[in-house]
C-alpha cells in the first residue's frame, strides 16, 4: 500500500510541478480577460494539486507513526 502511495505522491508532485511552471505571476492584474482568466485556472490547479500533495506527505507520515 505504502509504494502505491508513494507512486501517487510523485505523480500529483509533477503535476503540481508543471502547472506551476505555467502560471505566469505577471499576468496576475493582465486586462485581458482570457489571459488572465486561463492563468488563474492554471493557477488554481496548481494549488489543488499542491494541497493534495500536502495532504498525501500527512498521511503517509501517519502511516509512518503508527507501524
Amino acid at each position: 500500500m505504502n509504494t502505491k502511495l508513494n507512486l501517487l505522491e510523485k505523480e500529483i508532485a509533477i503535476l503540481a510541478k508543471n502547472y506551476r511552471s505555467y502560471w505566469k505571476e505577471e499576468l496576475w492584474e493582465s486586462e485581458k480577460i482570457e489571459e488572465y482568466g486561463f492563468n488563474e485556472f492554471i493557477g488554481g490547479k496548481a494549488d489543488a494539486y499542491e494541497d493534495c500533495l500536502d495532504l498525501i506527505k500527512k498521511y503517509i507520515d501517519g502511516l509512518k507513526l503508527t507501524t
